[in-house]
């Protein structure tokens, strides 16, 4: 299996597909329609991070290493399609099978177990996620494109859905059980499933503490560098208070969990 050594299979598909928008299976799509299994995150502007600090954060509970999500900025941003549901085991065994990329750790004998075929990929780091969105002729979203998706078009809403509390009807979190079916909830009003539990995203951007003081009101793209990468929305292994579109977190780039996958998203042309 090859990694660093796919790299020119995937600068082939880039230098192919990377000016026409392209549907799964390769044709090209009129610029107003979303390609297969995408769908239109409209441009337009919205309140990115927390408001206020919680009762945890005033009483001290939460430590200033966490207080990362603040303070709330306007942020605009540009058009694009955005994955309906999170990437699932069976795209991503398109991928290894074309690209010759390396198998997630938890394919015993290098072979996709079936009954994981429509469960979102996990125990993947962001270069095999970055790899993949990449041979889709698409790209990992940005922390910002992902809140704004998430919200669902609700600048300031707490959950995809709205501000009504979480349960097992709306999202998979708080089980023992590990990720589910893609797309076995409503979606938000962007028709986007997942935002909220099953596993959580990976995004493009570097992890800096202090970026959201300074990060540009018009299509952010995150710190120039860093040491870790940004992921957000909650997973099936969090509780409530770790599913809203505020929470996010920060790993290093080759880590791969049981509750960490990705969907890709596209520029509109």
């Amino acid at each position: 299996m090859c990694r660093s050594g796919c790299a020119a299979i995937l600068i082939a598909v880039l230098a192919v597909g990377g000016a026409v928008a392209q549907s799964s299976n390769g044709s090209a799509q009129d610029s107003q329609t979303a390609p297969e299994g995408m769908v239109e995150i409209p441009a337009g502007e919205f309140s990115m991070g927390r408001s206020k600090l919680n009762s945890d954060d005033e009483s001290g509970m939460r430590p200033r290493i966490l207080l990362d999500d603040i303070p709330a900025h306007r942020v605009r941003l540009n058009a694009l399609w955005m994955d309906a549901t999170e990437v699932t085991h069976a795209d991503y065994a398109d991928f290894v099978t074309a690209a010759g990329w390396r198998v997630p750790y938890h394919w015993l004998g290098g072979t996709m177990p079936e009954a994981l075929a429509d469960v979102p990929i996990y125990n993947v780091d962001w270069d095999d996620a970055q790899a993949y969105c990449a041979w889709k002729g698409k790209r990992l979203p940005t922390e910002a494109e992902w809140e704004r998706a998430a919200r669902g078009g609700l600048d300031k809403a707490s959950y995809p859905w709205g501000e009504d509390k979480p349960d097992r009807t709306r999202a998979r979190f708080g089980t023992p059980l590990g990720p589910g079916q893609v797309g076995q909830h409503p979606p938000n009003a962007f028709g986007l499933h997942d935002m909220a539990g099953n596993v959580a995203e990976w995004c493009s951007d570097w992890f800096e503490r202090m970026y959201y003081e300074s990060s540009p009101a018009e299509n952010p793209q995150g710190p120039a560098e860093g040491m870790y990468r940004i992921v957000r929305g909650g997973a099936w292994s969090n509780g409530p208070n770790r599913i809203t579109v505020f929470f996010r977190n920060w790993v290093r780039p080759n880590q791969r969990t049981p509750n960490l996958g990705f969907r890709c998203v596209q520029d509109v042309p």
